[in-house]
């Protein structure tokens, strides 16, 4: 199986008995099927001058040989390099290597072994430029050997420093160390060490496992594209895995041998194609490139370009500073490029959280200490967004399931790796690439290679995306190196990485909601609970239930902790801000057109905006300066009268006008000498009615301090003291303010304690957002969804759902609670029969779970129900859950696939 061309295979021929004997623990299948041993022959040095032996025939030194041989070093480092990114072995493997390793050069010293002899100058360090051959220097202390050694020594040791300089976390990662793998690269490009060496074979161990059958101990070729992927590389030819495929076996399965020899045979073909386009973007021939041949470079041969990694891995690689690499750095670039398969260090700290998130819900349900298989495409999607979806649920599927249809051998018992969860997340990223490459040459219509900005926006269109003016502009100044308007496929993409991460806002917009999450944050935790989240929204206008406060979190937490940081925060209000401009827009269509309206027509668009909160005529006159506008300028307009409504608004601290008016006539009742203030005498009674004691020094003082809290609100919104009343405690719309952060603070309480019961039930953060929309929709709906999308996720509007309050008029009224009739008529809508036992011993778990005031199934209880039901298989609904679940899995996924 050893094709005498290639001697680079040889390096396989040292290791191949214990990879035969680890292969055969596994796969009664080699029996029949192991290939033949291989063998390596000890070089020795020829009595004649010049000529060196191997297996009793002459090595030449000639020309054409030495080109051979450099062309062969080059080949073993790049695949060492590319090999060398697969996740490491675990701790138990490298032990075991360890140990063998050490036994096998106990046994060399028992037999006397002595190290081959090394010729003078070997033929790939007599091609490097600048070390030409002196006769007469030998390998002594200043020989051009010595010498190269020493300074690729030296350089590998500034790379090192450089490497541990950029503060990288690899052990907290769980990656192998970048220092080790620039020694692994001077070890093997420069040294003797094997390409195979035993970390290596296991680590290709791992990724056949991944894609091996579920029934046996081989894998199929069909699978072979899925594994090359995940190795790193960029299939561009299905034909061309097939030949090299049969050129392994005519079998359509693969043993682990085979697939050793196979990604042998893979790497040596890629490896040329690499090394051809190198020097093909060497314009000048000078046996280096420039950044901007780099970047052309990466492209063509697949890779997802990010120029911010681009700069990481050249502040390693790139030691003299002068931004050129020959193909040696080159070979350093891509590990150091592809070490965290090519997202920057900010990328994987927060792709790190996002797991790390999922991880701990495996863990709380015992399911092990990884991902799961079946949480990758949510994963995915919390790192990518819902643009994404249909990418991830298409890895996942692969991941999942093999080309025939079939259940691959992941079990409940296995997860993946963070380095793992990195290379599909790599997936994702070259699949939204080869997205956007699609929709970038549908517009290309001239077929420059360039789109200008009006075809930019045409394509941002399609991708479901609406950019303004001002954002673009920003963007576009970032990426556009050229300065010439115009954006090759390189720097589009660029822009697509800036455009979403600042989720489509503009610098100002970024500040002022960056602003508005500080203000809330109160304790400074960098997170925000769903009560704060509600006073965020009501300060930027939008009054929204708790319930559906729970929902909206619900839909951007994607590390899944209950908390809101201030990314997540910033994609809550870009889904907000994309569901908005599309009702804008058909507003502007409906009482305008395709491009621009009528001033005429502005009165009635607004007033279809934001109903009877619109300005008035007079009023929207001073803010028109034109008598058409086009849809940005209609939008930036429609902005603006909905912020005045906000800030003239803000003072009812979220309440409905029936609220204030309830709140008027409570404020009369303490307000006695109907001064139209609440003296220290008359705020007795109030804030005892309030269950706010006064007992303590420190009660006292939190008093006091909401009372602060309530003015210094009122103040911003806008209400003035009248600083002659010294004796005044609190006006009316303090009072209000008071009101409200009374209602959060006994909020928080409650949630508290929900969150402390919550800890008991064993459900997944996923499971109990579910559980909860499930709850919701029949104990205040009977039933009926209370998400119009049908799915959580879909679409996030704020001005819509804040409309939905309409079933109750205080936001914090009564806990919803579920009836007895109502949990049954669930139950039947799922199909499951409860018979006359089973609803006995229904109703009598019921009287052990947490009931709300009104004795009825809270939604802690309604937990507690679901827990005891599928511990005990109440009335067969495991099997019951499993087909519905089973059932919206395979149709949201061909859905998706169907966009």
């Amino acid at each position: 199986m050893v094709n005498p061309s290639l001697p680079w295979q040889g390096h396989f021929g040292e290791k191949l008995p214990e990879i035969e004997k680890l292969a055969q623990d596994h796969s009664p299948a080699l029996e029949r099927r192991t290939p033949a041993p291989l063998t390596k022959a000890k070089p020795k040095k020829s009595k004649e001058a010049g000529q060196h032996s191997v297996g009793g025939g002459q090595l030449c030194v000639t020309p054409a040989c030495e080109e051979a041989e450099q062309a062969q070093a080059d080949m073993e480092a790049w695949c060492r390099a590319t090999l060398s990114r697969v996740p490491e072995a675990d701790a138990e493997t490298k032990e075991a290597a360890e140990l063998r390793r050490q036994k096998m050069e106990e046994e060399m010293q028992q037999a006397d072994y002595v190290e081959p002899e090394t010729p003078e100058l070997s033929p790939r360090a007599a091609s490097r430029p600048g070390w030409e051959e002196d006769p007469g220097s030998g390998d002594g202390e200043n020989s051009p050997k010595a010498a190269g050694s020493k300074k690729r020594l030296a350089r590998t040791s500034s790379m090192r420093t450089n490497a541990a300089a950029t503060g990288r976390e690899d052990e907290k990662y769980g990656l192998p160390k970048l220092q080790d793998r620039l020694d692994q690269i001077q070890n093997t490009y420069f040294g003797k060490a094997d390409l195979m060496d035993e970390a290596t074979v296991q680590r290709m161990r791992m990724v056949f496992n991944r894609f091996r059958n579920a029934s046996g101990n081989e894998i199929m070729q069909d699978d072979l594209g899925s594994a090359v992927e995940f190795l790193g590389y960029v299939v561009t030819s299905e034909e061309e895995l097939v030949t090299v495929a049969g050129q392994v076996t005519s079998f359509k399965e693969m043993d682990f041998n085979e697939f050793l020899e196979f990604m042998e045979k893979y790497s040596a073909r890629q490896f040329e194609r690499l090394k051809s386009l190198f020097h093909a973007f060497d314009a000048d021939g000078s046996g280096e490139i420039e950044v901007a041949e780099l970047r052309r470079l990466l492209l063509s041969l697949g890779i997802v370009v990010v120029r911010q990694m681009i700069e990481e891995a050249l502040d390693v690689v790139d030691v003299d500073g002068n931004g050129q690499l020959n193909f040696e750095e080159f070979i350093y670039f891509m590990t150091v490029y592809n070490h965290t398969e090519g997202f920057t260090k900010e990328e994987v700290e927060r792709m790190f959280n996002i797991y790390s998130g999922f991880v701990a819900d495996s863990v709380k349900l015992k399911r092990g200490q990884h991902l799961q298989c079946d949480d990758l495409a949510d994963a995915l999607v919390a790192v990518f967004g819902l643009h994404a979806e249909p990418h991830a649920l298409r890895i996942c599927h692969k991941l999942c399931n093999n080309p025939a249809g079939g259940k691959r051998n992941t079990g409940t018992n296995e997860g993946l790796s963070f380095h793992e969860f990195l290379i599909f997340a790599r997936g994702v990223r070259q699949a939204e690439q080869a997205e956007y490459k699609r929709e970038f040459h549908k517009f290309d219509q001239d077929g420059s290679g360039n789109i200008n900005a009006s075809e930019l926006r045409s394509v941002l269109h399609a991708l479901g995306y609406r950019p303004m003016r001002q954002v673009m502009k920003e963007v576009l100044e970032e990426v556009d190196f050229e300065q010439d308007a115009e954006l090759d496929f390189e720097e589009f993409f660029h822009f697509m990485l800036v455009f979403k991460q600042r989720d489509g806002f503009n610098k100002e917009e970024l500040k002022d909601l960056e602003r508005v999450f500080r203000k809330f944050d109160k304790d400074q935790s960098d997170n925000i609970n769903v009560h704060e989240l509600g006073d965020m929204l009501r300060y930027l206008g939008f009054s929204v239930g708790i319930d559906h406060l729970y929902m909206l979190l619900a839909q951007v937490d994607v590390n899944r902790n209950g908390t809101l940081d201030c990314n997540e925060f910033l994609r809550l209000m870009r889904l907000h801000r994309e569901s908005e401009l599309k009702r804008l827009y058909d507003i502007f269509v409906l009482r305008g057109g395709q491009e621009t309206i009528q001033s005429s027509e502005l009165l009635a668009a607004m007033q279809d905006y934001l109903g009877k909160d619109a300005p008035k005529p007079e009023q929207l006159k001073d803010m028109v300066k034109s008598e058409t506008l086009d849809f940005e300028d209609f939008a930036h307009l429609a902005d603006a009268a909905r912020w005045n409504k906000v800030v003239a608004e803000r003072r009812m601290a979220g309440f409905s006008a029936m609220e204030i008016a309830s709140l008027e006539e409570m404020f009369r009742h303490y307000d006695k000498d109907s001064s139209g203030d609440i003296d220290s005498v008359e705020v007795q009674e109030l804030l005892r009615d309030f269950g706010l004691r006064l007992r303590t020094r420190q009660e006292r003082q939190e008093v006091l301090d909401q009372l602060n809290e309530a003015r210094q609100l009122a103040a911003e919104a806008g209400i003035e003291r009248d600083v002659q009343k010294d004796n005044a405690m609190i006006t009316f719309w303090e009072l209000v303010q008071l009101v409200r952060l009374v209602k959060t603070h006994r909020a928080k309480v409650k949630e508290e304690e929900s969150r402390q019961a919550l800890q008991a039930i064993s459900f997944s953060t996923q499971e109990i957002d579910d559980f909860r929309s499930v709850f919701l929709s029949w104990a205040k709906h009977g039933g009926v969804s209370i998400s119009d999308e049908g799915a959580l996720g879909q679409k996030v509007s704020l001005h819509e759902t804040a409309a939905k309050k309409r079933d109750t008029e205080d936001l914090d009224g009564e806990e919803p609670g579920l009836t007895q009739s109502l949990l049954q008529k669930l139950l039947r809508s799922l199909n499951l029969t409860v018979n006359q036992t089973a609803k006995q011993q229904l109703d009598s778990r019921v009287s052990k779970v947490q009931l709300t005031e009104k004795n009825e199934i809270s939604f802690v209880g309604f937990l507690q129900l679901m827990r005891w039901m599928l511990d005990t298989n109440f009335a067969g609904i495991n099997m019951a859950a499993q087909k519905a679940a089973a059932a919206s899995q395979e149709r949201l996924f061909k859905e998706q696939l169907s966009h």
